[in-house]
């Protein structure tokens, strides 16, 4: 009787065993995301993914918690002792094992800012941010690449390739994608001067010298006291002896059988630019006004006035849509003619003022 109450139990044991459902092979429909630093919250979905035993990254056994793992899915966080590089990871259950592909990266680059905010092809564009860890790439709208010239963690300096013209700066790093969050333009610069033979209208002679300033046409270019950006600068100084406020200033002029000659701009007053490098040689009360004048247009001086109160070499840019006479029209920058650069004493207290410019241009944003 013992005898056949066993064979009874085993038999019903043997039956339930042989009737009860197997677990699957384990199939991995998807894993989001596909690469990303230690911490990262992976999701990996497919069949037959309850019950994992073990998970392995490239042999490496790593812990994982039971409470998220369900039949069709694991949430899996990325183990902070993992190393760096792309792994096979490995999900064991009691029906078989499984692999899919993680890259382990470092932290997901950002891109803050960039400056300047347009140039010219050839030009140097420096992007401020963080986590620019090689492997390192960099486009202009995302198709045209560009060179990198210098890169560390949180800057990078890139030179603008030909074939762009407006867009975002991206780049693939080592953590991932990412996108400025604004535009960048290409420009077209003209080139007024740069105080070393190169510009339009790049000879001393073509700069008038008007008002009680120190320098003339001989002596307005000098290269040092303060130090030049490179070469050389035009320097303006000079005393309010009178007390009339305005020093003087030079004018820009180019001749052509008695005619002032236009720079040759072709955009509108909201696309069009003029730059210039500043230094006030520690003078602190000095301000500057940048005048331009039209042909065939307005008779009125088109002014903005500039407060120089900073130290060193400033790149200095305005729109021309902030150039406007008296009558709050805007200057036509294709009919611009002239351009004058005039001191203005801040105060009653008759010190010596000063103002130093370089690579004077404007610019056309494309």
């Amino acid at each position: 009787m013992l005898i056949k109450k066993f064979t009874f139990v085993c038999l019903l044991a043997f039956l339930l065993a042989a009737c009860g459902k197997e677990a699957g092979p384990p199939v991995i429909n998807s894993i989001d995301p596909l690469f990303g630093p230690a911490e990262t919250l992976v999701t990996i979905e497919g069949v037959n993914l309850g019950n994992i035993k073990e998970v392995k990254f490239s042999e490496q056994v790593v812990n994982f918690n039971n409470a998220y793992n369900a039949e069709n899915a694991l949430l899996l966080r990325i183990a902070t002792n993992i190393p760096l590089g792309e792994h096979i990871i490995t999900l064991t259950t009691d029906g078989g094992a499984v692999t899919t592909n993680f890259r382990v990266t470092l932290e997901a680059p950002e891109i803050f800012s960039f400056s300047p905010a347009s140039a010219a092809v050839g030009e140097k564009v420096t992007i401020k941010g963080k986590n620019f860890y090689e492997p390192l790439t960099a486009w202009f709208f995302d198709s045209v690449q560009a060179e990198i010239v210098l890169s560390s963690p949180d800057s990078m300096v890139i030179t603008v390739p030909e074939g762009v013209e407006k867009g975002r700066i991206s780049m693939m790093a080592n953590g991932g994608f990412t996108r400025s969050p604004i535009n960048f333009f290409t420009v077209n610069p003209i080139l007024v001067n740069d105080f070393d033979g190169n510009g339009v209208r790049s000879e001393t002679d073509k700069w008038i010298f008007r008002g009680g300033i120190d320098q003339n046409k001989n002596t307005a270019v000098q290269n040092r006291i303060p130090e030049p950006i490179a070469g050389n600068y035009l320097k303006i100084s000079g005393k309010d002896d009178l007390n009339i406020s305005w020093i003087g200033g030079v004018e820009n002029h180019t001749w052509d059988v008695e005619q002032f000659q236009t720079f040759g701009i072709t955009t509108d007053a909201n696309n069009t630019l003029i730059e210039m490098d500043i230094h006030n040689n520690g003078r602190k009360k000095t301000n500057m006004i940048l005048v331009l004048l039209e042909k065939d247009g307005s008779p009125n001086d088109f002014a903005v006035t500039v407060k120089v109160d900073w130290n060193g070499w400033q790149r200095f840019s305005v729109p021309l849509n902030r150039f406007q006479d008296l009558n709050d029209f805007v200057v036509d920058p294709t009919k611009v003619k002239t351009l004058k650069i005039q001191l203005i004493d801040a105060d009653d207290s008759n010190e010596k003022l000063e103002v130093n410019v370089d690579n004077i241009r404007f610019v056309e944003i494309l």
